[in-house]
C-alpha cells in the first residue's frame, strides 16, 4: 500500500466529518446464514449507500457490532467490535467518531472507522472479518 499523503488525508478526514454526524440507523435486510455468517443487503439496505454512514446491530457471534461505510468502493466499509479494549464498555457515537461513555468508561476515543484517538484504551476497536460485493456484505 502506498504511504498515505497529507492531501489525501485531509481530504479524507474532512469527507469523514462532513459525513460522521449522521446517527446509526436501525439495519434492514440482514439474516443470519446456517454456516454462521451474517449477511447485509446491500440493496435493501440504503442506508449504508453514503460515505460516513453507520449501521450497529447485535450478532451473537460478536455482540454489538458497527458496519461502517469508508468509501464508496466495493470493499469500502469497516466493520468492528464496540466493545473498547480497554474496559469492555460499549461505545456510542460522538464527535465524528467513537466515546467510552461514563461512568464506567474511562473516554477512549476512535474515529469514525474504530482507530484510536485518545487512550487509556492501547488499540482501536476489534475489526472483524468481512467480505463485500455491490450488492451483499458478509460478516464472516
Amino acid at each position: 500500500m502506498p504511504p498515505l499523503s497529507r492531501r489525501n488525508f485531509i481530504c479524507g478526514s474532512a469527507a469523514l466529518a462532513a459525513v460522521a454526524t449522521v446517527p446509526a440507523v436501525a439495519a434492514t435486510g440482514i439474516k443470519t446464514l446456517s454456516n454462521g455468517k451474517t449477511e447485509i443487503d446491500l440493496v435493501t439496505n440504503t442506508s449504508l449507500s453514503s460515505v460516513g454512514a453507520v449501521v450497529e446491530l447485535d450478532i451473537k457471534k460478536y455482540g454489538k457490532v458497527a458496519v461502517v461505510r469508508t468509501s464508496k468502493s466495493v470493499s469500502g466499509f469497516s466493520v468492528f467490535n464496540l466493545s473498547c479494549p480497554h474496559a469492555g464498555v460499549i461505545v456510542k457515537q460522538s464527535n465524528g467518531g467513537w466515546a467510552c461513555p461514563p461512568p464506567r468508561g474511562h473516554g477512549s476515543e476512535f474515529a469514525l472507522n474504530g482507530n484510536l484517538k485518545v487512550g487509556p484504551a492501547s488499540s482501536a476497536l476489534k475489526a472483524i472479518k468481512f467480505t463485500a460485493t455491490s450488492k451483499k456484505l458478509t460478516i464472516a
